[in-house]
């Protein structure tokens, strides 16, 4: 019993560690002229300034990383029918659910990061 309750405790403690916060804004990593990091910025110094990558590949050439600077709002549709009773008196209906969902779209920046993880190119993308 108290094994599994240290366990739950140390997954509890786990599940509340936060990231660290980024040392740039999103506006400020925006108005940044990346052109002049490129081949002296490096891939841990993006991850301490803008924080933890919204999305990440790697290649043979090198490792790709991009953070969101601006994202549209995420807006969800849904319908549903059901049904329902009291005491004698009923009601049924068919139950169906359904919700559609937009994929996000908006501003992101996306560093290019070759082989010595030196920023090799960067671009501004927009879904």
């Amino acid at each position: 019993m108290k094994t599994i309750l240290t366990l739950a405790l140390l997954c509890l403690a786990a599940g509340c560690a936060s990231q660290p916060k980024p040392n740039l804004s999103r506006n400020e990593a925006a108005k940044r002229n990346w052109s002049e990091h490129i081949g002296k910025y490096t891939y841990d110094q993006a991850i301490a300034d803008l924080g933890r990558p919204a999305a990440l590949g790697e290649s043979t050439e090198g490792r790709w990383a991009e953070w969101i600077l601006s994202q549209s709002p995420q807006v969800s549709f849904g319908f549903g029918l059901g049904s329902s009773s009291y005491g004698r008196y009923g009601a049924t209906g068919v139950g169906v659910g359904s919700s559609v969902t937009p994929p996000p779209s908006g501003d992101y920046l996306r560093l290019q990061f070759g082989t010595n993880s030196q920023l090799k190119e960067w671009r501004k993308v927009i879904y």
